[in-house]
């Protein structure tokens, strides 16, 4: 059985190793395509599309994160357009080797470049140029932690973007200068920036409101117009009817005159039979146009109360619906206010550890929770990850929280398996899972640490532990059992969760997380994955926790970029002391 898993175990990385190899080859394929159209281009004093090759050679390196070369194709444009006088192309390849460096943290060169940017711009007087490439720098500085720099630009661009009366861009610098007085300690410029994002933030969503509001108001106006259109129609078809009438009138009449002429000679009775079939045919036909007018008038009527109907619902489900969302905004922004109290007070663990948290909710209230505690000479951490996220996912994180003060605070058990053990037990009791169709759980990682001895006693639901240990500098993973807690139709007993004993050095570090962080997807639906979140750890394990926070967050942001967050985030590292 070893055996097979040995081979299975080859044969997928073999896999992996030559998907990566093939997909390797086809980029330096296409890049060697590029490059000799470039050096042809080149020979034959071609510019204009030597131009093109070296574009799209750069991007093409760009995108695999092959930056030295990407940097020098870049070089190579922006020298051919400043020999062209091209001011459009040397101020897009300078904004772009700005974002290389930028990637690649080098931001001395990074602002080097945004600096040249904003100077092309000011030269063409180009203000909206000039408060992206501001935007660039500031945030440049922010990300290397020259907050003044990052203010002096931040400060420069408020300016120019009210004099654009540009809004949106406004909002982004106050946010700059919001976090960067709070990361320089000044709690009142901070907050004074602040207030001016969130001014001009709701503004912001009023105006959409608004807009929303107009669309409304105009489909209203459109069924209106249609409404006179149909009048108009009918009205015309009205007086075409009686036009027909009219004619149709006209022409009988003459009929039965002459017929009543040539009757008169032949006899009297023959007169008066004409006359009366005359007579009933104008009553018939004056009876079934006035019936045909009648149901016009009673159709028209019935469509005004249908459109006003509509109207009348359609402004009654927009007040509700700006009521409801007041509400649900307002009760949402409460339960997040009551979730944070209940975590643990960050100085509390750090008065013991040095250690860095990263908690990133999905939503305004998280299914993520993290729960710490000390007894005597024993510290407890936990990371869980509840069932869902959102409102429903922070009701689960509130139960798990009362629960686990409930056993180890009331009940005083310590030992991580037996703590999950009750947990689970609680969970499927609280939640009545034995006679209902409920599944809701969560998945745990629990340690405690001795603090005289450094023994760690750890024990995981589906969570891993992840170690560091500084003397062998290995980076190893400890699985957790391949239990949840909860969403089973069952009680299990203590034997169901097991106890992992680690002798701990000082210098170590843990690592507890949820699957938030590695299941993370960016543009192209790629994961972040544990693979890369290791690498991440391990080149820089010998930073500061505050610094490998900032670090790997950065790394995120820069995977993620514009991609919506897919769930609850939270990371917690903590170094034995």
């Amino acid at each position: 059985m070893r055996k097979v898993f040995k081979i299975l175990s080859f044969l997928v990385v073999f896999s992996t190793l030559l998907c990566e190899t093939l997909f390797s080859q086809d980029i330096n394929d296409e890049l060697a395509g590029y490059e000799s159209k470039i050096e042809q281009y080149q020979k034959e004093n071609n510019p204009s599309l030597e131009l093109e090759y070296l574009n799209k050679a750069a991007f093409l390196c760009w995108n695999n994160q092959i930056y030295d070369k990407a940097i020098t194709y870049f070089k190579r444009v922006l020298e051919l357009n400043e020999n062209k006088g091209n001011n459009n192309g040397v101020l897009l390849s300078t904004n772009y080797l700005g974002m290389i460096y930028d990637e690649t943290q080098n931001y001395t060169a990074a602002v080097e470049y945004f600096t040249k940017a904003l100077n092309i711009s000011k030269q063409t007087n180009n203000k909206k140029n000039i408060t992206s490439a501001l935007l660039n720098i500031a945030q440049t500085y922010q990300q290397s932690s020259n907050f003044e720099e990052s203010n002096t630009a931040a400060k420069e661009g408020v300016e120019v973007a009210k004099e654009l009366n540009d809004l949106k861009l406004v909002r982004s610098f106050y946010g700059i200068l919001a976090n960067n007085y709070q990361s320089l300690g000044n709690s009142e410029q901070s907050i004074e920036y602040f207030d001016l994002f969130a001014s001009i933030d709701k503004f912001l969503k009023k105006e959409e409101i608004k807009t929303i509001k107009e669309q409304s108001e105009t489909e209203v106006q459109k069924a209106q117009q249609e409404k006179q259109v149909t009048e108009q129609a009918l009205e015309k078809q009205t007086d075409k009817l009686k036009e027909t009438e009219t004619s149709l009138a006209k022409v009988e009449e003459v009929t039965k005159e002459q017929q009543m002429q040539l009757e008169l000679q032949e006899s009297k009775i023959r007169e008066q039979a004409a006359q009366l079939k005359f007579e009933r045919l104008v009553r018939n036909t004056l009876t079934w146009g006035i019936i045909a007018i009648l149901i016009f008038l009673f159709a028209l009527v019935a469509l005004y109360r249908k459109i006003r109907n509509q109207k009348n619902q359609i402004e009654q489900q927009r007040d509700t619906l700006d009521l409801q969302n007041q509400k649900i905004n307002a009760s949402i922004q409460y339960a997040q206010n009551i979730q944070r109290a209940i975590l643990p007070v960050k100085n509390q663990i750090e008065n013991l550890f040095e250690s860095f948290i990263i908690y990133r909710p999905k939503d305004i209230v998280s299914g993520d929770f993290y729960w710490f505690t000390k007894i005597k000479d024993v510290a407890f951490l936990a990371a869980v990850d509840c069932t869902g996220h959102g409102v429903p996912g922070a009701f689960m994180s509130m139960i798990g929280n009362s629960l686990l003060n409930e056993i180890v605070l009331e009940k005083n058990v310590t030992e991580p398996a037996k703590i999950l053990s009750l947990l689970n037990g609680k969970i499927i009791e609280s939640l009545r899972q034995e006679e209902t169709e409920n599944n809701d759980g969560m998945d745990v990682c629990f340690i405690s640490i001795d603090l005289k001895t450094k023994k760690i006693t750890f024990s995981g639901a589906k969570r891993p532990l992840f170690i560091f240990n500084k003397k062998s500098s290995e980076f190893n993973e400890i699985k957790g059992d391949r239990l949840s807690i909860g969403g089973a139709k069952r009680k299990n007993d203590s034997e169901d969760y097991n106890n992992h004993i680690i002798e701990a050095n000082s210098g170590d570090i843990l690592f507890l997380s949820s699957d938030g962080l590695t299941d993370q997807n960016n543009s192209e639906r790629k994961r972040f994955g544990s693979n890369k979140l290791k690498e991440i750890i391990l080149d820089n394990i010998s930073e500061s926790m505050e610094k490998q926070k900032e670090i790997i967050e950065n790394e995120l942001n820069i995977f993620q970029k514009d991609e919506e967050q897919r769930d609850d985030i939270t990371l917690i590292g903590i170094k034995i002391n």
